[in-house]
């Protein structure tokens, strides 16, 4: 696989027992959210503590319970720290795994991304909106490409689960519910996925990203008072239309057409006609 230009981030699926499940995504596509929510559910529906899941790693559960598989988040390849060229198209390491793949609308996404790297801790991006989108490292190019390679291989882990953020927002508890079947989680009650639902609600995950209530940098903001600088940023569905200009948006959306494979294009104009509140918040 690709030399990871920066090795400190993490390991890959190769150098590390292999796990079950691996749920993958590019940055801010709502991975933490879902991370929230099956812990939340596995919590509840065998009896463990959510205390057990220490800094939101879900691998925690299964080293307590072996009925519970070993589920594995994480950026597939670094995929915001690289090239297009950079990516690895070798996907042998999830053959005998499942894979759960999670996607946003690309126009949200990188709006979101840019406001992780500009403003979180960890080699901030020094430029504007407007100068990220265009960058050749981790911005939407990447992305396509990361999508177009996953679309590819998907028939390389012993099963592909697609999935979305929109899917999500739409029907929570049921998505979730899918998700954790596909899994091997199978049989989680509908009250344990409402209060899982509840529990990870958008207002709720933003309290506990305030109070630190993970002790984890997975929820935490990267500058205290600043808003845009939370993990739990927005959330809302087709949000990018407040960042971007009208010549941004078509730029970016004739880039999705030209690049992306046209299998995946709805995926990736997902937020047309469903913008709105945040999933989970509160409605009057």
């Amino acid at each position: 696989m690709t030399t990871d230009p920066s090795p400190l981030r993490g390991s890959t699926p190769a150098s590390s027992p292999a796990s079950d499940v691996y749920v993958l995504s590019f940055p801010k596509c709502g991975r933490t959210w879902l991370r929230v929510l099956m812990a939340k559910a596995i919590s509840l529906h065998w009896g463990l503590p959510m205390e057990l899941c220490r800094d939101l790693r879900l691998e925690e559960f299964s080293a307590v319970d072996p009925r519970i598989p070993t589920i594995t988040f994480w950026h597939d390849d670094r995929v915001g720290w690289r090239t297009p060229a950079q990516l690895s198209t070798d996907k042998e390491p999830y053959r005998g795994s499942r894979v759960v793949f999670l996607t946003r609308d690309l126009r949200d996404t990188t709006v979101s991304y840019y406001f992780q790297r500009s403003l979180r801790p960890d080699n901030p991006y020094a430029g504007p909106l407007g100068e990220f989108i265009g960058e050749a490292e981790g911005s939407l190019r990447t992305c396509v490409e990361f999508w177009n390679i996953w679309q590819a291989r998907q028939d390389v882990p012993r099963a592909f689960l697609l999935t979305s953020y929109e899917r999500l927002a739409s029907d929570t508890a049921g998505e979730l519910g899918r998700i954790m079947d596909f899994c091997g989680l199978p049989d989680v009650g509908p009250r344990a996925l409402a209060e899982a639902v509840a529990f990870a609600s958008f207002p709720s995950m933003r309290a506990m990203e305030l109070s630190d209530a993970f002790d984890s940098e997975r929820l935490r903001p990267g500058k205290p008072g600043e808003p845009e600088s939370f993990k739990t940023r927005r959330g809302i569905i087709g949000g990018f239309r407040d960042y971007l200009t009208r010549s941004q948006t078509d730029g970016i959306d004739e880039l999705i057409r030209t690049a992306l494979v046209p299998e995946w294009h709805a995926l990736a104009f997902a937020a047309d006609g469903l913008h709105g509140e945040p999933p989970g918040a509160a409605q009057s």
